[in-house]
């Protein structure tokens, strides 16, 4: 088991980005999200026999969904959230269930949100395996690899998560309605507590980490940790369960707007195709109520539609700025009501980052780095550096 870094000890040795991408969504910071912190963060709900979904509940600082898989002699989890106060409330949800040990940890891709509880597992089971892709292990100590890792986590502490508060702190002087003023106090109570947990977090990294795919056996229950192609990240970790055909997809697939900016657009569609493959039902996805397999159609639809719209607009000389309108209008009769079922990610609040994601990775068609095509190259086994 690999002893869990301080912050200091990692940025140490890996440096910090120079640059980073902002991620926190332009919120109203009056609305929906008040009150939520005093609320239980998950839900387990059954999906199959010793399958359970932890659905996150909606906070103003966002938790990704979990898995939990409970084998005959331990547990198995898929994520582990944006902070450890978090794991540690769906570890509080999993002893209802059962007492058996943690004995793997699963981190579908690096953003933040998904990995920073990682030290509450290894601290309360040291025995621990926390398994990824090859790609995601090394995006996590990669600095400058996008919204998450080791070096994403001084960018909150020094500029994200502070400038947050003081932006909530604006929001509130200037705040008239008693309600508004609550919800606020309340999302700033969050950003403030957030940024507390950040500056004592201890980066625990996977200690076992795959190229392709890898097959658990867990004394008669058959899991297959699939990497099928970039998509929302370049490292994104797929998890199967054929016999139960549950199919667990962190951010690859989720039930509201999804994040581009990470993303490989048209390889994503592509990654999506190879997943509709497997024989499943039921997805647990990245954020969102579980779903059937209907939704990946859905959603790779609204990825189809979304570049084809953005490329036709730019084949006919439209701006960004003239696409942004024009597109969001196109799509909205089909895509604006069903992604916008939940108080975060909505279809106003990112199509217009949707676009300009796919315009400035699909039409602009900027050069993959060398380092990424090496890096790609040397974990799947092509000295070509080309595979795609």
């Amino acid at each position: 088991m690999e002893t869990p870094w301080t912050r200091r000890q990692f940025l140490a040795g890996v440096g910090i980005a120079a640059t980073a991408i902002q991620t926190f969504d332009a919120l109203d910071p009056s609305r929906v999200f008040a009150g939520e912190e005093t609320k239980g963060l998950f839900e387990l709900k059954q999906v199959a026999e010793g399958v359970y979904a932890g659905i996150a509940a909606f906070q103003y600082k966002v938790n990704c969904n979990a898995a939990v898989i409970v084998n005959e002699d331990g547990v198995i989890v898929v994520d582990s959230h944006s902070k450890p106060s978090a794991a540690r409330s769906l570890l509080k949800e999993i002893r209802g269930i059962t007492n058996k040990p943690i004995r793997k940890l699963i981190n579908t891709h690096f953003h933040w949100d998904h990995w920073q509880g990682n030290e509450v597992y290894a601290a309360a089971f040291p025995d621990t395996e926390i398994i990824t892709s090859h790609i995601t292990r090394d995006n996590m100590i990669r600095p400058g690899a996008g919204v998450g890792g080791i070096s994403y986590i001084e960018k909150q502490i020094q500029e994200i998560v502070p400038q947050e508060i003081e932006k909530l702190k604006e929001d509130l002087r200037k705040a008239t309605s008693p309600e508004a003023k609550a919800n606020i106090e309340s999302n700033l109570q969050q950003a403030e507590a957030y940024l507390k947990e950040l500056k004592e977090l201890k980066p625990t990294l996977p200690t076992a980490s795959f190229g392709n795919s890898i097959t658990l056996y867990e004394k008669g229950r058959e899991i297959r940790l699939l990497y099928l192609g970039r998509a929302h990240t370049s490292g994104d970790v797929f998890i199967y369960l054929p016999q139960e055909k549950v199919l667990i997809t962190g951010d690859s697939v989720i039930d509201w707007m999804p994040f581009l900016n990470d993303s490989y657009p048209e390889e994503w569609i592509q990654t999506l195709n190879e997943v509709e493959k497997l024989d499943f039902t039921h997805m647990i996805v990245g954020h969102g109520e579980v779903a059937p397999k209907d939704h990946l159609k859905f959603f790779r639809g609204y990825l189809t539609d979304l570049i084809a719209a953005v490329k036709k607009a730019a084949a006919e000389g439209a701006t960004l700025e003239e696409m942004k309108k024009a597109v969001a209008d196109q799509l909205a009769p089909q895509y604006e009501k069903p992604m916008s079922k939940y108080p975060r990610g909505q279809y106003r609040e990112r199509i217009d980052g949707n676009i300009e994601m796919v315009y400035n990775k699909v039409i602009k068609k900027a050069e993959l780095p060398d380092r990424e095509k090496r890096q790609r190259a040397a974990y799947l086994g092509d000295p070509s550096g080309t595979t795609c």
